[in-house]
């Protein structure tokens, strides 16, 4: 695979990502890539071999990395190594067997945080939502209609495609909801109860790498002492320090008015894992004030 294919997944993991979150573009590339493997034809061993690891090198250093990803195919790429010297069949078997399992642990991850997520909502809260994570959207709508907790919801504007997804969703269960400009969260602080925010990845140096607008929401709620919440699975606790995540910045230039001017962004925030209050995985809350929990 050359460096302009490279490129083109790259983006195409970013703008799943963007789109659907983490959770959801773990879940379609592992579903991708077993789908891949069904439909492979191939007979030399070596060369079935060395395309999987291209791959997976691929897969693992996307911008930014897909953590929960990169950890499920570091685990496929170990359990399958012994199988390599097998005829091609028994590899794929093997191979696709090892995909379903993954496919199956992440889901069970994710209900996991959903499970213990649905305690964090009480009755007449007012909850700020921000990165609206396939976790939080499950938490909420469950609360609401399982455990008939009746509460509001703020949902901050930003990503129109994810927004659009979470209201939705909830609105289709009941659940009462207010869109502000996210610039404008300060004038609706007095009254919120919690910030709920998910997560791209969790790095040891204490570091979050979540959706853009995140750390100045995070940063409001803290200053005004209201809690915040990170729901987040296990597999997103990352191996490596921030500066290893390979957060995307892209840089142009801009014509605008007859001014032509040079403009950065970053494709994520990130944000001091101190700020957090609370954080729920699968395994229910954890203390990560002395000390991360192992990574996987």
């Amino acid at each position: 695979m050359n460096l302009n294919e490279r490129e083109i997944l790259y983006k195409l993991i970013r703008d799943h990502e963007e789109v659907m979150g983490v959770s959801r573009t773990t879940m379609v590339s592992l579903k991708s890539y077993r789908h891949a493997l069904q439909k492979l034809k191939i007979s030399d061993n070596s060369a079935f071999k060395n395309s999987v690891l291209e791959l997976n090198a691929v897969i693992k250093d996307t911008e930014p990395k897909i953590i929960p990803l990169t950890h499920l195919v570091e685990e496929f790429e170990a359990e399958l190594q012994i199988y390599f010297e097998n005829p091609f069949e028994q590899i794929r078997d093997h191979a696709l067997k090892i995909l379903n399992q993954k496919l199956a642990r992440y889901e069970n991850c994710i209900q996991g945080v959903i499970g213990h997520g649905v305690r964090v909502v009480e009755g007449n809260d007012f909850i700020i939502v921000q990165s609206p994570s396939l976790a939080i959207r499950n938490v909420l709508k469950q609360a609401h209609s399982e455990l008939n907790k009746k509460f509001k919801v703020l949902i901050l504007d930003q990503n129109f495609i994810r927004m659009k997804q979470l209201i939705k969703e909830l609105s289709q269960v009941g659940v009462e909801l207010l869109v502000i400009p996210e610039y404008n969260l300060s004038h609706f602080l007095e009254t919120a109860t919690k910030l709920l925010i998910g997560a791209v990845s969790i790095t040891p140096d204490k570091k979050i790498i979540t959706t853009v607008g995140t750390a100045n929401a995070v940063g409001l709620c803290h200053l005004n002492r209201i809690p915040i919440y990170l729901l987040a699975n296990s597999l997103k606790f990352a191996h490596r320090l921030v500066s290893e995540q390979h957060i995307y910045r892209e840089e142009s230039w801009r014509s605008y008015d007859n001014l032509t001017y040079r403009h950065a962004a970053y494709s994520h925030d990130q944000v001091d894992l101190d700020l957090i209050d609370h954080v729920i995985t699968e395994q229910g809350e954890i203390n990560t004030r002395n000390q991360l929990i192992p990574t996987v």
